[in-house]
């Protein structure tokens, strides 16, 4: 079974094996959506969901933040 619908490297998704377990354990239980905390910071970024700028306002518009 396939997490992603993408391809990355090891290196590229490898921040998940620091993560804490508290986080970890949080995460799997549904107590903390990272999908909310991924919009959260790239709209912080100014950033779409492709990865490309398109500014602070506009991003957290796009990213409903």
């Amino acid at each position: 079974m396939s997490y992603t619908s993408n391809e990355f490297t090891v290196d590229e998704v490898g921040f998940i094996q620091i993560a804490l377990t508290k986080v970890l354990a949080a995460v799997a239980r549904g107590e903390l959506d990272l999908n909310r905390l991924a919009r959260e910071e790239l709209a912080s970024r100014g950033l779409n969901d492709q990865g490309n700028w398109i500014g602070f306002d506009a991003a957290k518009k796009h990213h409903n933040v």
